[in-house]
C-alpha cells in the first residue's frame, strides 16, 4: 500500500509529467556533459549544466518518491545493487583521483614574493637590483631601498598584494626586454 507522502507526491507531480521531464533533463545533462568533456561552448554550457543539474536532482528525488513502492522491489534484487554499488564505486574513484590531482593554490607563491625584499627578488629574476627598484617605483610601489619588500611597498601605496605582483612581473617584463635589445 502506498504511503501518504507517496500519494501526495502523485498528486502534486503526476508520473505522467515527471517522468518525461526526468527524461529530458537527463539527456540535456548528458549532452552538455558531453560539451564540457570536449571544451564545447564552456561558458554558457557550463552555466546552464550546473543549473539544469541542481534541478535535475530535485526532480530524480520526487520521480524516486512518485515511484517507491517500484524502486524498493527493484533494490530488492542483487542485479540493482549491484549496478549501484558500481556506480557509487566509479563515482568514488573518479572524484578522489581528481582531488588529488588539483593542482596547488598560487597563493604560497604570492605570499613568498610579497615577503621578498627587492634585493632577493632581482636575484631570483636575474635583473639588477638597482633597476628593478626603480622601474617598481615607476609603476607606483614605494619602496625607498633594496631592503624593503613588495608587502612594505604595498602599504606605503595603497595597493593590493596581487596588484603589487602584477606591477613586478610587468617590471620584470620590460627590464628583459631592454636587455635583447
Amino acid at each position: 500500500m502506498a504511503s501518504r507522502t507517496n500519494t501526495d507526491v502523485v498528486k502534486l507531480f503526476p508520473r505522467k509529467v515527471i517522468t518525461p521531464v526526468v527524461g529530458t533533463l537527463a539527456l540535456v545533462i548528458g549532452l552538455s556533459g558531453g560539451l564540457l568533456f570536449f571544451h564545447m561552448g564552456e561558458g554558457v554550457v557550463k552555466g546552464a549544466h550546473e543549473w539544469l543539474g541542481m534541478l535535475f536532482v530535485i526532480v530524480m528525488l520526487i520521480h524516486m518518491l512518485s515511484n517507491w513502492s517500484a524502486l524498493k522491489k527493484h533494490l530488492n534484487q542483487g542485479a540493482a545493487r549491484l549496478g549501484i554499488l558500481s556506480i557509487i564505486l566509479i563515482a568514488g574513484i573518479f572524484l578522489g583521483s581528481s582531488a588529488l590531482s588539483q593542482q596547488a593554490s598560487p597563493n604560497p607563491v604570492y605570499t613568498a614574493l610579497e615577503a621578498a625584499p627587492v634585493t632577493t627578488l632581482a636575484l631570483l629574476f636575474q635583473v639588477d637590483e638597482k633597476e628593478l627598484l626603480q622601474e617598481l617605483q615607476n609603476r607606483g610601489v614605494a619602496l625607498t631601498d633594496n631592503n624593503q619588500n613588495l608587502a612594505e611597498g604595498a602599504k606605503l601605496s595603497g595597493l593590493d598584494g596581487r596588484e603589487t605582483i602584477k606591477k613586478l612581473m610587468a617590471s620584470v617584463g620590460v627590464m628583459r626586454r631592454l636587455e635583447s635589445r
